[in-house]
């Protein structure tokens, strides 16, 4: 069990009655429809039922909300699973990481015997800057294969996003025996996610979840999708057969077809409510002396000189507040955390009780 909690941390384990600024959903919280969605298919009978293990109406949901074919597509229990699922599937020896990065697949290192190479994001001045498509593919021309590449587009937990056209470079660079696995947990927090520029591409697959940009957590539903039919059958023969289970299934197929329209409009306005409320989290946070960096993601990443974690942390949770010590993700220390966009009164709050904490810090000192 020691072994697992060290390398896998992740926020939203905060106590009951204090303000969760360490999970990365959206701002906008589920929306009413999406909950209705949730009781129809309850009284449906959703629970009382084995889904289709095939989850054929689910892949044309899917396909058709996104415009790529039913074929290119496997359902997930969130983007988590395929995380795991891949490595297994394609029977890797060896991941590549830009770190630092969503960790998880740090505890397969141990329990698959991967080797796992790690590319730094570099940190120059306000920013994290990702490494060149060549460097990337400069290192894989020494990695045995199988084996896979670890993205995020945008990172977790710097924010970064990769400029348009980076992966189709790295893609013509990548040894056969390479797949590029690109999380895009995030994407669609700060643009549609456009799958069809990818199609064609067999050496990329691409990790989606519903979980975070419906804001929730606990309906477990994603998928993949790739060009590659091996890749495809790999994932499919690995997953368990009822991988979704079926609440899940039936609201997010729903949420994609008969309220499409709806869903539209609410991942456009999630856009707009998260870009304004991000850049006046990042003006707030910047008020007080903290380094924030940039971030094209529903959540910040800042730098305290000076000051500590885990001591920052359970000072902020002392006043309600609680946030995401980085200090677990590789390349990071522990003068480094993360804060999710909230609502204004939420980050108003959070504000004074930083205030609050940096000033009795800098007595401590």
């Amino acid at each position: 069990m020691t072994a697992v909690r060290e390398c896998r941390e992740h926020g939203g384990r905060c106590p009951e009655g204090v303000v969760d600024f360490s999970s990365n959903l959206n701002p906008l919280g589920p929306p009413r429809w999406l909950l209705q969605l949730a009781r129809e298919c309850v009284e449906s009978g959703a629970l009382l039922k084995y889904p289709d293990y095939e989850y054929g109406l689910l892949r044309e949901a899917i396909s058709g909300f996104y415009g790529v074919e039913p074929s290119a597509v496997v359902p997930v229990n969130g983007a988590a699973e395929a995380i795991h699922l891949l490595p297994l599937a394609l029977r890797v020896k060896t991941m590549v990481a830009l770190e630092p990065t969503f960790g998880d697949h740090a505890c397969l290192e141990g329990a698959l015997s991967i080797t796992v190479k790690r590319i730094h994001y570099e940190e120059v001045g306000n920013a994290f800057m990702p490494p060149s498509p060549e460097d990337v593919a400069r290192v894989l021309k020494s990695v045995a294969g199988p084996a896979i590449v670890l993205l995020s587009d945008p990172n977790n937990p710097t924010g970064t996003a990769l400029r348009s056209g980076w992966v189709e470079e790295l893609a013509s660079l990548t040894p056969p025996h390479v797949t590029l696995i690109i999380d895009v947990a995030f994407k669609e927090f700060s643009e549609p996610l456009m799958l069809k520029r990818l199609d064609g591409l067999s050496n990329v697959a691409v990790v989606a979840s519903f979980t975070k940009t419906l804001a929730v957590p606990g309906l477990r539903a994603g998928f993949v999708f790739t060009s590659s039919a091996r890749v495809r059958s790999l994932i499919d023969s690995a997953r368990q057969a009822w991988n979704v289970n079926g609440l899940a299934e039936c609201v997010i197929r729903r949420a994609l077809t008969d309220c499409e329209g709806e869903l539209r409009e609410y991942l456009r306005l999630t856009r707009e409510v998260v870009r304004v409320e991000r850049e006046y989290l990042i003006k707030s946070l910047a008020s007080l002396g903290l380094k924030v960096f940039k971030s094209e993601a529903p959540f910040v990443l800042i730098r305290h000189e000076g000051l500590e974690n885990p001591w920052l942390m359970r000072e902020l949770l002392r006043r309600g507040y609680c946030v995401r010590d980085a200090s677990s993700f590789h390349g990071l220390d522990n003068h480094y955390t993360r804060v999710a966009v909230r609502p204004r009164e939420e980050v108003e709050g959070l504000i004074k009780a930083f205030r609050e904490v940096l000033s009795h810090g800098l007595r401590r000192r």
